[in-house]
């Protein structure tokens, strides 16, 4: 909501990852406009849309609006700073400024649009799932993928170079080209041997 044009909402664009209950997290600038309205006003929506390379028509694409109230991360998550930036390599030189902070989305509902005939009212509870993997967890599955498996991460990619950014029950992202790929697993995994499992027989499918 608008501090300068009280009763208007403020639309802005932020790049966002979600912590180990898939929260959103951002990362924004305390001189920015959306921090300053957000400071004085909780209640935001953030709004993701679909990437379809097949259909330049956004309305026909998939989307999902998280309406919540947003707050400040602590600062001894350290988990949370090390995921973003995880996600967001670059915005790790923001730090110099001394002025970005941390910030997540509390869900208060979700509105779902899966296409025509498809919308629906999701609650929190229905819409988040915790990771399975605990910070170290996954950052050891992370570490390992990106040190001793690059030839499988490509092939995951499609054949272009690629990292690891973050792993949970029911897939893994990529980054690779500037961009972030999503993978799901054929079943949800829960244990470290069973994502490897899912990794290997990845790995397997025919390119």
């Amino acid at each position: 909501m608008s501090v300068d044009l009280p009763g208007y909402p403020f639309g802005s664009i932020a790049p966002y990852c979600g912590d180990d209950r898939c929260r959103p997290i951002i990362y924004i600038s305390h001189i920015a406009q959306h921090t300053k309205n957000i400071l004085q006003d909780t209640r935001v929506s953030l709004t993701v849309v679909e990437r379809n390379a097949d259909s330049d028509d956004v309305q026909a694409r998939g989307s999902i609006t998280c309406v919540a109230n947003v707050g400040p991360v602590r600062t001894d998550e350290t988990a949370v700073r090390e995921r973003y930036f995880r996600y967001f390599p670059s915005a790790q030189r923001y730090e110099l400024t001394h002025d970005f902070e941390f910030f997540r989305l509390e869900l208060v509902r979700v509105r779902f649009i899966g296409g025509f005939g498809e919308i629906y009212w999701v609650e929190p509870d229905e819409f988040t799932m915790k990771n399975p993997f605990s910070f170290q967890q996954e950052s050891r599955i992370i570490e390992h993928m990106n040190n001793d498996h690059a030839d499988a991460l490509r092939r995951y990619a499609g054949g272009a170079p690629a990292t690891m950014g973050g792993i949970d029950a029911e897939g893994f992202d990529l980054l690779a080209s500037g961009k972030k790929l999503r993978l799901e697993f054929d079943t949800p995994v829960h244990t470290m041997d069973e994502a490897r499992q899912a990794l290997i027989a990845m790995a397997k499918r025919p390119a």
